[in-house]
C-alpha cells in the first residue's frame, strides 16, 4: 500500500493499463514489495483489461524494472515491485506514499489518465501529504514537467486541470501554489494495511487450494497471522515464516476432502497451527 518517493520516477510515461496494472499490485505487497497469487481474472476484474492486456503489461513492467515475476502455480504469478522494500530499519524514513486511502479507489482517481496518476503522486511528494504547500514558478513549474513527461505546456495544463479534484491550486505572483485538499485524502480505507494484506494472502492460499470461503472465515483466518505475529517475532521467527506455517495448516485442512465441498474452516485452522507453531518454536 505504500510506493517510496524514490520509486516515483519509474512510473513516469507508463501505459493507462501498466499504470493500474501496478496500483493493483501495489495494494496487496508485504513489506518487501512481494505479491503472492496474482490471477489474471482478479487483474483483469479490477483493471478492466483483457486477458491478453494482463500478459503484455506483467512482461511490460518486467522489461522496465519495475516488477520482477514468477509463474508459481498453473493459475498465478509470483511478483516483487523493485526497489520498493520497507523491511529494513530506517526505510520509512526515506519518504513514500500512501495508497491507503479510499480516494484510490474512487472513480475521480481511476479516470485520470497514467501521467496525471504520476503528477498527483509527485505533488504529493512535494506537499508532504498534508504538512505543506508547494510553491514553484510557472514557468520552472513548465518546463520541470514538459522535460519530464515529453508532452507540450498545454497538456501539463490539462493535466492540472484534472488533478485541481484534488489539490487546491493557485496562482500568485508568477507562482503556482499547491496545496494538499484534507477532504480528499483523509478517508482511510476500512481494513487496515495489515488486514488487506494477510486477507489476501488467505485468499490466494484458497485460491491455490480450490477452497472455497465466506468474507468472515477469510477475515478470522487472516486474524491468525496478526495474532501469532509478535509470538513469532519474539521467539526469533519472521512473518515469513509465519506465513508459510499458515499456508501448511490451509493445506492440511482439506486433506482427503472432496475437491466439490472444500471450505475454509478457521477454527480448524488455528487448531492446526497452534500445533505447528509450538514445535516450530521449540526447534528455534
Amino acid at each position: 500500500m505504500r510506493i517510496k518517493y524514490s520509486k516515483l520516477p519509474m512510473l513516469r510515461n507508463l501505459t493507462n493499463k501498466e499504470m493500474d496494472f501496478f496500483l493493483y499490485i501495489a495494494r496487496y505487497q508485504d513489506l518487501a514489495g512481494n505479491v503472492p497469487g496474482v490471477h489474471n481474472q482478479d487483474v483483469c476484474k479490477h483493471t478492466g483489461m483483457c486477458k491478453q492486456s494482463f500478459y503484455t503489461v506483467l512482461r511490460s513492467l518486467q522489461k522496465k524494472g519495475i516488477i520482477e515475476y514468477r509463474k508459481c502455480s498453473e493459475i498465478d504469478y509470483d511478483i516483487h515491485i523493485v526497489d520498493n522494500d520497507f523491511s529494513y530499519d530506517g526505510a520509512f524514513q526515506e519518504g513514500y506514499i500512501n495508497l491507503h486511502r479510499k480516494v484510490f479507489h474512487r472513480e475521480r482517481f481511476k479516470k485520470l489518465k497514467a501521467n496525471e496518476k504520476y503528477l498527483l503522486f509527485e505533488l504529493l511528494k512535494r506537499t508532504h501529504e498534508n504538512r505543506s504547500s508547494f510553491r514553484i514558478g510557472t514557468q520552472k513549474f513548465y518546463e520541470n514537467w514538459m522535460g519530464a513527461l515529453g508532452v507540450t505546456k498545454r497538456v501539463i495544463r490539462y493535466y492540472l486541470h484534472s488533478l485541481r479534484k484534488f489539490f487546491s491550486i493557485g496562482i500568485k505572483q508568477g507562482k503556482y501554489y499547491i496545496t494538499y485538499l484534507h477532504s480528499v485524502f483523509n478517508q482511510k480505507e476500512e481494513k487496515t494495511i495489515d488486514e488487506q494484506e494477510f486477507d489476501y494472502f488467505v485468499e490466494v492460499q484458497c485460491r491455490r487450494g480450490k477452497i472455497k470461503f465466506t468474507s468472515e472465515a477469510l477475515h478470522d483466518t487472516g486474524k491468525l497471522l496478526r495474532q501469532y505475529r509478535p509470538g513469532i517475532v519474539r521467539q526469533g521467527g519472521t512473518l515469513g515464516e509465519l506465513k508459510r506455517i499458515m499456508a501448511q495448516c490451509i493445506q492440511t485442512s482439506i486433506q482427503g476432502q472432496d475437491q466439490r465441498t472444500r471450505h475454509l474452516n478457521s477454527k480448524y485452522i488455528h487448531k492446526l497451527m497452534q500445533t505447528a507453531l509450538f514445535e516450530e518454536i521449540e526447534a528455534f
